[in-house]
């Protein structure tokens, strides 16, 4: 019987493909718990819908993170902090100060594209990583005083 896999399943498929199995696995478990549903022309046409719809937004969101790259490596991302004499900030810079600062000078990004390998708590220029995809892109951060 062939069937679309509504999720993973261990040694059958991964979720979306349409595979072929026994009836009786089919009938008495996967259909049953939800895992899989019959591979029908009108299931089959949804699922291709569903293939197309994900490989658009996957090609608008490669795009643009190839666009916000392309600025943020263009014109470094500044932000202005309080610190102590010493440089050393009173409140550490997270993702989502990082996205602030992006939108702010015009770049569309969200902060669950930024990722921090270290904590910034000191002024300077400083590296974080802009990945999207499992592509990703060194971007500097400049942090300045107040």
């Amino acid at each position: 019987m062939k069937v679309i896999l509504l999720q993973d399943v261990a040694k059958i498929g991964k979720r979306f493909s349409v595979v072929e199995i026994p009836d009786g696995y089919a009938l008495n478990q996967l259909i049953p718990k939800k895992m899989a549903q019959p591979a029908t022309p009108v299931n089959l046409k949804k699922i291709l819908q569903r293939q197309a719809l994900t490989a658009a937004s996957k090609e608008a969101g490669k795009s643009r993170f190839e666009t916000a790259k392309a600025q943020l490596v263009a014109t470094p991302l500044s932000i202005t902090v309080e610190a102590n004499e010493q440089g050393h900030l009173f409140k550490a810079i997270h993702e989502a100060d990082i996205a602030e600062a992006a939108s702010a000078a015009g770049v569309a990004v969200d902060k669950a594209m930024f990722k921090i390998q270290t904590s910034i708590k000191e002024l300077g220029e400083h590296t974080v990583e802009l990945v999207s995809e499992g592509v990703s892109a060194s971007i500097p951060v400049i942090i300045t005083k107040k």
